[in-house]
């Protein structure tokens, strides 16, 4: 007696290639903290930017930034390019968002809401794309649900553990006699130093289908 043998699934994604494709997930964790807790405090302590403007900053821009996620998803799952759908979008966000990280974290003295407006916006933009795409990336990457779940799970590991690095920075700061202000930088030039290494490593390294015109 014979026994047909099982369906041949999907391979399992390596563990490499998730742990690579996960360290996008680093810096924009990492952000997540450093703007929202450590930005403000900076500019009003170093650079005499008043509580009021950005207060107001932050509001305008995140009132502003609440259509930005749908038209881009709607603009990536239109996109058809030689190298992907989203991989283009990764090579796009990611110096948009260097930029931004540069204006923010080394913002001279005098700035007003103009500067932390604009600035701001481009900021949320570049974060939107690389979020939105990488999101979207990792959905397609694993067609099943127990890899979908694997994937999404070092996703937000990979998140935390950006956070908690980030953490530790201003505490490393004070213990070699940095001030404040100088281990906000150290912040924004980590994460600047981040950003191109991991797009770079899952633009290399991650399989897209590519779809055809």
């Amino acid at each position: 007696m014979t026994q047909d043998a099982p369906a041949a699934g999907p391979r399992p994604l390596s563990s490499p290639m998730v742990l690579s494709f996960s360290t996008v997930a680093l810096p924009l964790g990492a952000l997540a903290v450093a703007v929202a807790v450590y930005l403000p405090p900076y500019f009003a302590a170093h650079l005499g930017v008043s509580l009021t403007v950005i207060g107001t900053a932050w509001a305008v821009v995140r009132l502003l930034d609440i259509g930005v996620d749908p038209v881009l998803g709607l603009i990536m799952d239109r996109t058809r390019t030689k190298i992907g759908r989203y991989r283009v979008w990764m090579m796009i966000g990611g110096p948009i968002l260097m930029i931004a990280v540069y204006a923010l974290f080394e913002a001279p003295k005098g700035i007003g809401s103009a500067y932390l407006i604009v600035w701001l916006l481009i900021f949320y933009l570049g974060t939107s794309i690389l979020s939105l795409g990488h999101s979207a990336w990792a959905a397609t990457l694993a067609t099943e649900y127990h890899e979908r779940s694997r994937v999404f799970g070092v996703l937000a590991a990979a998140g935390v553990l950006g956070a908690v690095v980030v953490l530790l920075i201003p505490i490393a700061a004070g213990h070699i006699g940095w001030t404040d202000a100088q281990g906000v930088r150290a912040m924004g030039w980590f994460i600047l130093g981040m950003i191109p290494i991991v797009v770079a490593l899952v633009c290399l390294r991650t399989p897209e289908h590519i779809a055809k015109r």
